[in-house]
């Protein structure tokens, strides 16, 4: 899967549809299926809000390669990019009632590896996974 889609909100359902129909046709076990799920959608939601400041002349460029064991998606915005250091712990009890501020969190828990590239435009996560015996 390689797209480059508009920086819509209505795009996210649409563009998480794509990339589950692909791990369920390369038999990917749906418990794994849900943290990539919940994992891809973060990152899209977040480069399309934070990184692109919902600019609708902005584009989202997602890449998803699936091998026999794991899946590779990068997810790159137009924005003017972050530092991940820089974002405040959402479990220390100053931030837990915070709005907002889990996304990073959530898709570096979910996933087994998580970088940034290109000055934080780029997230690049990786997710092994059991094949379903079918």
């Amino acid at each position: 899967m390689n797209i480059e889609i508009a920086n819509d909100s209505y795009l996210l359902k649409e563009t998480c549809e794509k990339l589950l129909k692909l791990l369920r046709e390369n038999g990917v076990d749906e418990n794994t299926i849900f943290d990539i799920h919940v994992g891809f959608e973060e990152a899209l939601r977040n480069a399309m809000v934070h990184g692109n400041k919902s600019m609708p002349n902005k584009k989202v460029k997602i890449n998803a390669q699936v091998t026999e064991d794991h899946v590779l998606i990068s997810i790159e915005d137009e924005g003017d990019g972050f530092d991940p250091k820089s974002l405040p712990d959402p479990t220390l009890d100053e931030n837990l009632l915070r709005e907002g501020g889990r996304g990073v969190y959530l898709v570096e828990h979910l996933m087994d590896e998580v970088r940034y590239e290109n000055g934080g435009r780029r997230v690049v996560m990786k997710k092994y996974f059991v094949k379903s015996h079918k």
